[in-house]
């Protein structure tokens, strides 16, 4: 009787074996949920940074492009300014010299016939006289032709004097003030140029940074200590 007992407990404890057994088999043969890949956060925001990146470098050589135009279009405005003024004051001066030459010539010109003029008379004088004297041969006569022949030198050269104080003498004109060169240029401010963004470290499919191995960390950690010492 007591061994049917023990038998019968045996039975039981083996089929509870067997159950739990089972029971844990198919707990573990159910399937494992696959992981969903997720984009890295560090890799999304460099990708914004760097398309942002491209979009401000575009726009920045597009304005150096501009600047440059404006700043060549401002020189050239200034520099034509410049000449502008400088081949009014030298078209001035070229005017003045050459009314001034001009006014000399005219009177050397009138000078010359004043000189003329008188040399004329003085011609006639002498003329005279020897007309004169040619038919006569009293001493009176030949006073009186010579004395005419006097005042007639005379009334020559106060005429030639009259004439030339009235042409005077030519003044040279004023020639106009040089112009004065305005201030260089100041070049305006260049557009800034966008920085380039950095690029993050490498890291895992876990989205870890990757450790760097223990060979490299004690090289970089001597590196350090040679510095320092």
């Amino acid at each position: 009787m007591r061994s049917k007992q023990v038998f019968t407990t045996s039975v039981l404890c083996v089929g509870l074996i067997l159950g739990s057994v089972s029971v844990a088999s198919a707990t573990d043969s159910s399937p494992t949920p696959t992981p969903v890949a997720t984009a890295s956060p560090v890799a999304t925001t460099y990708a914004g940074q760097l398309a942002a990146y491209k979009v401000a470098l575009a726009a920045y050589q597009s304005a150096m492009d501009q600047y440059r135009a404006d700043w060549k279009a401002a020189v050239e405005k200034y520099n034509a300014a410049w000449k502008v003024q400088m081949d009014q004051y030298t078209a001035a001066v070229k005017l003045a010299n050459s009314q001034y030459e001009s006014d000399q010539a005219a009177r050397r010109a009138k000078r010359q016939s004043i000189i003329s003029t008188f040399q004329i008379a003085i011609a006639k004088a002498d003329s005279d006289l020897a007309s004169v004297l040619s038919g006569t041969t009293t001493a009176v006569q030949k006073s009186v032709a010579v004395s005419a022949k006097n005042a007639a030198i005379i009334a020559a050269a106060a005429a030639r004097k009259t004439a030339l104080d009235a042409l005077g003498n030519v003044v040279k004109p004023a020639l106009p003030a040089k112009p004065i060169k305005p201030a260089a240029l100041v070049a305006p401010t260049e557009p800034v140029k966008p920085i380039a963004p950095v690029k993050p470290v490498a890291v895992d499919k876990a989205n870890k940074q990757i450790e760097p191995s223990p060979k490299t960390e004690k090289s970089q950690n001597a590196r350090i200590k040679n510095k320092k010492s």
